[in-house]
């Protein structure tokens, strides 16, 4: 599964938000072609699980979007933050994923055993 935000330098909200189901690996890009317009040259994009159980893989930046592979470990809220660096700028991002497990979804209503 693929996920993709764009950053442009008018964007207000820093934090976006998705779910996803335990053992999902998701490719999560930020298009950041238009921020990159009106600041710099993107020179570096780390990725970091802030809270949560999930794994980073595959980071990449690529002609302004920055890229990287999660995969969920465990059900509950993952926090990721993303620190996009150019040679005079740094702006973080961060990304709230609820993470659901597909044979438990009863306990998401209050229903769980």
């Amino acid at each position: 599964m693929s996920v993709n935000f764009n950053l442009t330098s008018k964007t207000k909200v820093d934090v976006f938000k998705d779910n996803a189901s335990v053992q999902d690996v998701t490719n999560y890009q930020i298009d950041c072609t238009a921020w990159q317009e009106d600041n710099d040259t993107i020179t570096s994009a780390a990725w970091s699980i802030e809270s949560g159980s999930a794994s980073i893989a595959s980071e990449a930046v690529t002609a302004g979007v920055v890229s990287a592979r999660i995969t969920f470990n465990q059900s509950g809220k993952v926090l990721l933050s993303v620190l996009i660096s150019t040679a005079t700028v740094k702006k973080k991002i961060w990304i709230e994923i609820l993470v659901r497990d597909r044979d438990c979804l009863a306990d998401d209503y209050g229903m769980g055993t």
